[in-house]
């Protein structure tokens, strides 16, 4: 028999040596993360049916106040297909002349609770979701789709989300549409990572944002392999996004449930069989597989490397980012939102918040956030540019050299990794739309 000593801090989930109470917080990843909207009020999710009839009572039908609204159990299940009313950002007055229907819809069925409520603005802004997320509507604006996981989940997968869709109150939200972040989310490392530090709900994990997300360090790869990460995430989300399109009896549940027993050589069930075939599961798995692999590449870790190092090596890459931040060197995920300062906070009701006005965002010094800057901006054009234009895009650092030459090494770069194409018009970034 064989002994072995180990030494080190005893964490809150009684383990050795992983440190992630030391942890904190990173500046690359702020304002990113947040939960989905709070109803507080079950009259504000309508059937289709329905919808239509409230809707043929506005005074434009085409303006009604509707957005498709999806929860936990919607996907990891099947979609109940329910619209929400979402009259944020209406005074009470002006929603009663344009949307009589819908008002007296939310008067009847959600106001008597309302009234009953113990907090002044969930009583006066009875017409109003409960919590309706300013920050989060303003960190997805202008976004085509972005990244979303069910808090309290047996299997942890993202998956992305198209952007008129509202995400409820259990969903977590991350208001990026770039594939990279996609897929190192969607990896064995994360996965590892958000077992760690998340919290637990009887026997499933809970992905607390605070924790799971603001806390982890991303990887800084090359352009080249971030942009492979990138196509391999989309592929996997693609596939499983079509095989559940095709087939109304299948959930994203029993996809990951039969993907887990053919993982531990677990013997299928007739149903289980005809689930791996309807569901690609082999491919899904083998595509999981292969996202893993690359995002280690892009840590620089090996490909045996077990969960207990993944954790200790995440803790000290967090350590290592926290001083470089400190230093002034941020890595974030989403430069042209992150670097702009946020609108200051009003004392009014959220709802009647004004957008803020858009800024340019900053270019920045870091050639890594150099490139991924130029590159949102670009698929954010829609059309080829040439680097007067990108230039003119962009805000310039007071006391920036050869900004021109600069621009046109980035643009080498992102041509060469097959992220732009070259035109006789100039450069274009096509832009990455959900399949």
């Amino acid at each position: 028999m064989t002994y072995s000593e180990a030494r080190g801090d005893i964490g809150s989930d009684l383990t050795l040596g992983r440190g992630v109470e030391r942890t904190v917080r990173l500046k690359a990843n702020a304002t990113l993360a947040h939960r989905g909207v709070q109803l507080m009020g079950d009259g504000f999710l309508v059937a289709s049916k329905k919808a239509a009839a409230l809707a043929n009572q506005s005074v434009d039908p085409q303006t009604a106040p509707l957005r498709s609204y999806r929860n936990g159990k919607d996907l990891t299940d099947r979609s109940r297909n329910l619209q929400a009313i979402d009259l944020y950002g209406w005074s009470q007055d002006e929603a009663i002349r344009q949307h009589p229907g819908f008002m007296q819809h939310l008067m009847e069925t959600v106001k008597p609770d309302r009234d009953g409520n113990k907090r002044a603005s969930y009583r006066e802004n009875w017409w109003i979701f409960g919590e309706p997320r300013t920050e989060l509507r303003r960190a997805l604006k202008g976004l085509p789709r972005f990244i979303v996981t069910v808090e309290t989940s047996k299997h942890r997968w993202f998956r992305f989300l198209d952007a008129p869709i509202l995400p409820d109150n259990r969903l977590v939200c991350i208001a990026s549409d770039d594939p990279f972040v996609l897929g190192v989310l969607s990896s064995s490392v994360h996965r590892a990572w958000a077992l760690a530090v998340g919290g637990k709900l009887e026997d499933r994990p809970v992905y607390a944002k605070g924790m799971c997300f603001d806390r982890f360090p991303f990887p800084d790869p090359s352009p080249l392999l971030r942009e492979e990460i990138a196509t391999f995430a989309e592929s996997l989300d693609d596939l499983r996004s079509r095989v559940l399109a095709q087939n109304p009896d299948l959930s994203m549940t029993g996809l990951y449930n039969v993907m887990a027993k053919v993982l531990a050589g677990v013997a299928l069930t007739e149903h289980d069989r005809v689930i791996r075939q309807a569901g690609c599961v082999d491919l899904l798995l083998h595509m999981s597989q292969r996202l893993d692999a690359l995002v280690l590449q892009a840590y620089g870790w090996p490909s045996d490397i077990g969960d207990e190092a993944i954790i200790s090596h995440l803790v000290a890459l967090n350590q290592s980012r926290e001083a470089e931040e400190d230093a002034g060197q941020i890595r974030y995920l989403r430069t042209s939102y992150q670097t702009v300062d946020p609108p200051k906070s009003r004392k009014s009701h959220p709802s009647m918040q004004k957008e803020a006005p858009t800024s340019r965002p900053i270019l920045p010094s870091d050639e890594i956030a150099r490139i991924m800057t130029v590159l949102e901006v670009m698929r954010g054009e829609g059309r080829p540019v040439d680097v007067e234009h990108l230039e003119s895009c962009l805000e310039i650092p007071k006391g920036a050299k050869a900004v021109a030459e600069s621009l046109r090494h980035t643009l080498d770069i992102l041509t060469a990794a097959g992220s732009i194409y070259r035109t006789d018009a100039g450069w274009f970034a096509p832009r990455r739309m959900p399949g």
